[in-house]
């Protein structure tokens, strides 16, 4: 990375630095804000299971911690080097070389054999979309713990574009431990990691079998550590039967808070579904371009999953800035940037007027909630069409073929 690169990320982790310092209850305001974090991401909820585990009781008691052991592991390690309190230097620290480290793989996975053929944005553009994009230094500030699965994710990418199959999988499985929805990613990935000269489906079937292994082992640190496997129905069960039914982004909570008790069970098992169901048909069709199907479906989980947050979206537009080759394609930019734009904004408003106020009622939020669905389902859309329009014009701009004719 060149030496603008390293200013961005420099100013970016001062300007993270200065918040926490300046704003000190900004990370507890923004902390419990249903559009920032869940119970999936809450860091109160993980200082309250680490204190639970400290004193020799399982967390995952009564109903108030719901995320991976990983993460009381790792904190239970960082309290040794100091405070774990949100505003901490040790916490500071490990958020903003975590939020740093992303932005280092995003850079890496663009000058990568995979898109180095292509037209792309500067790394320090690319790092500067990241780091200053309000939504993924809101969920940084919150001290979600989505920060942390994302920024195993994107190291996954950018470790399977270099071929270092292996740490991929690693990063992968960590990043599945903490979000069961990323192994939504793993056909796409099969991709990449058999994309080299000379791989095959005994390859394939290695590094499966290597994710599947890791991903047993990483799951039993849970068992040892509670002395029993109540943790899968307290995070992975909490999560795919729907069981907070706290307002958040999605289009989950208000649908199942209106719904009898007698059909909850059959319309979650339709909602986990649709959430899943596009992950093979995008991946068959564009394994010509497995870095996209692997942004489409990071992209289609930030919509439809169950505790979905703002800080996926940072995300997913994030590894949107990797593909400038397919910009020339895309028609409704500015149509969803004003509609995302126009939900973000009022779903704090709503939000407020609805549960502090009094002087609005559900659906003045699950209204905006759809309207921010709208947005993200025009750029996902948009996404598939451009790369698509690309395959067929054999990767020239359209509108130059039309002129030419």
């Amino acid at each position: 990375m060149d030496s603008r690169t390293w200013a961005v990320i420099l100013a970016a982790a001062v300007l993270r630095l200065s918040l926490s310092w300046i704003f000190p209850s900004l990370n507890s305001i923004l902390g419990q804000h249903v559009a920032v974090t869940t119970s999936m991401t809450s860091f109160k909820q993980l200082k309250e299971g680490l204190h639970l585990y400290e004193i020799g009781i399982s967390p995952y008691h009564g109903g108030v911690y719901h995320q991976a052991p990983i993460f009381l592991l790792l904190f239970k390690l960082l309290g040794k080097f100091g405070s774990t309190a949100p505003n901490s230097l040790v916490v500071n620290g490990v958020y903003i070389f975590t939020d740093s480290l992303t932005s280092y793989f995003l850079c890496a996975i663009s000058k990568s054999p995979s898109l180095a053929k292509t037209d792309q944005l500067a790394s320090w553009v690319i790092a500067s979309i990241y780091l200053f994009n309000p939504l993924v230094i809101a969920t940084n500030v919150a001290r979600s713990t989505a920060v942390l699965s994302n920024a195993a994710m994107i190291g996954s990418i950018a470790y399977a574009c270099y071929n270092r199959n292996v740490l991929s999988v690693m990063f992968l499985v960590l990043a599945s431990h903490a979000n069961i929805y990323m192994v939504y990613l793993v056909p796409p990935f099969l991709l990449l990691w058999t994309s080299k000269r000379g791989s095959s489906m005994a390859s394939g079937a290695k590094y499966l079998l290597l994710y599947i292994t890791a991903s047993a082992g990483l799951a039993s640190i849970g068992y040892f550590m509670t002395g029993s496997v109540q943790y899968l129905s307290a995070t992975y069960g909490f999560l795919l039967f729907f069981e907070d039914l706290t307002p958040n982004m999605g289009l989950w909570w208000y649908f199942f808070m209106e719904m009898f008790d007698f059909f909850r069970p059959l319309f979650t098992y339709i909602f986990q579904l649709y959430s899943f169901i596009y992950v093979l048909p995008i991946t068959f069709r564009l394994h010509n371009y497995p870095l996209i199907a692997i942004t489409c479906i990071v992209g289609i989980t930030t919509l439809s999953k169950s505790y979905p947050e703002v800080g996926d979206l940072g995300v997913y537009i994030s590894l949107l800035s990797l593909f400038r080759f397919i910009f020339p394609n895309v028609r409704y930019t500015l149509v969803a940037v004003l509609v995302l734009l126009h939900s973000l904004v009022l779903a704090p408003s709503f939000y407020h007027l609805w549960i502090y106020l009094g002087s609005g009622n559900a659906n003045f939020f699950y209204a905006i909630t759809l309207v921010y669905t709208i947005g993200l389902t025009i750029i996902l859309t948009e996404t598939l069409r451009a790369t698509l329009l690309f395959e067929f014009t054999g990767g020239k701009d359209p509108s130059k073929a039309v002129a030419q004719i």
